[in-house]
């Protein structure tokens, strides 16, 4: 009886996560010796264990829980036939990640979502995850990466609860400010060339593109919106022979995507228009070839190799322990190229 009197109580998860402010989570997983976070946060939950009177891991979990090998990051991206060919958007986002990791030593893998992907297996091994857009990257499956304990980071994606990181740029904004350019010009008829649904920043352009309407007092016309047309190459093309096919066509549109928008000036080749002329185009995101069009075409730059380096910056903190929730924005501008 006087020897259990005597025995030192175990430091609680909580006592220890106290002490260090980082989660119970990783706490728990670095005294099991699973996960792979940094080896500073490590000795920092190993120290607290050991002045609150705990024993620390034996060799073998000091091992599991601080292993010597470099972090290793994997990357998440659905599988589609423009990463095989010419994806600038993304790959301007990956680059801004590799480039990152590159200077915080951590290693990168790149591995595609397809419909049959196990999240589990997807964040097997990884340190860290980073999730790049939507599509086959649903609300269920980032949440079951998440049930992993793997530290997770949204890009260009997000989740309408907010209960993971994400960084992206202001989609909303880039959709706003398109449409208030046309506006600015004079035009009242203002069409629209969409995107799939299933990737919630097109969405969030044509909510911009509402926006900017009803706060000129513009009435949002359905026959003004373009059906999104699923094309495996060329965007905007047969949504924009749609809109130039009214009775009364728009005066100006906005494409939803600088591909988009490329996709519609062949449009108007093959009907025999010219954009500037017979209808004025802006598009959204800046990649070059759009500057290569004559006439000049404006469009919205979207940040995406700051997205990139921004969205590891947050998984840093996760590597730590420190993993943030919420949304992280980084708003774009408007470039009306001479």
């Amino acid at each position: 009886m006087t020897e259990m009197k005597g025995r030192k109580k175990k430091p609680t998860v909580k006592a220890i996560a106290d002490r260090t402010g980082f989660s119970p989570a990783t706490v728990s997983l670095v005294l099991n010796g699973k996960g792979s976070f940094m080896e500073e946060t490590r000795q920092a939950i190993v120290a607290a264990l050991s002045e609150l009177g705990g024993v620390q891991p034996d060799s073998g979990e000091r091992a599991a829980a601080g292993k010597s090998d470099r972090p290793f990051v994997r990357l998440l991206i659905e599988e589609t036939d423009a990463l095989f060919t010419t994806d600038p958007y993304n790959s301007e986002i990956i680059m801004g990640i590799e480039q990152e990791c590159r200077a915080a030593g951590i290693d990168m893998m790149l591995s595609f979502v397809r419909a049959d992907s196990d999240p589990l297996q997807a964040a097997a091994g990884a340190s860290g995850l980073i999730a790049i857009g939507g599509g086959l990257i649903t609300d269920s499956f980032v949440e079951r990466l998440q049930h992993t304990g793997v530290p997770l980071v949204l890009v260009d994606n997000y989740t309408h609860r907010g209960h993971a990181a994400s960084v992206h740029a202001d989609h909303y904004g880039a959709g706003f400010l398109a449409t208030q350019h046309l506006i600015a010009l004079g035009h009242r008829r203002i069409g629209f060339i969409s995107g799939p649904a299933k990737y919630k920043p097109l969405v969030d352009r044509f909510a911009g593109y509402c926006a900017a309407l009803a706060g000129h007092g513009l009435p949002l016309e359905p026959s003004l919106i373009a059906t999104n047309v699923d094309r495996r190459f060329v965007k905007g093309y047969e949504e924009m022979k749609a809109l130039m096919s009214l009775e009364e066509r728009p005066t100006a549109v906005f494409a939803v995507s600088d591909r988009s928008a490329l996709g519609a000036v062949e449009a108007l080749k093959d009907m025999g228009l010219a954009h500037g002329q017979d209808v004025v185009l802006v598009g959204c995101d800046d990649i070059a070839a759009i500057r290569d069009v004559e006439p000049p075409i404006a469009t919205v730059h979207v940040p995406r190799q700051e997205v990139g380096q921004m969205a590891v910056r947050f998984l840093l903190e996760g590597l730590k322990g420190n993993m943030m929730s919420g949304r992280f924005v980084i708003p774009g501008w408007l470039v009306d190229h001479p």
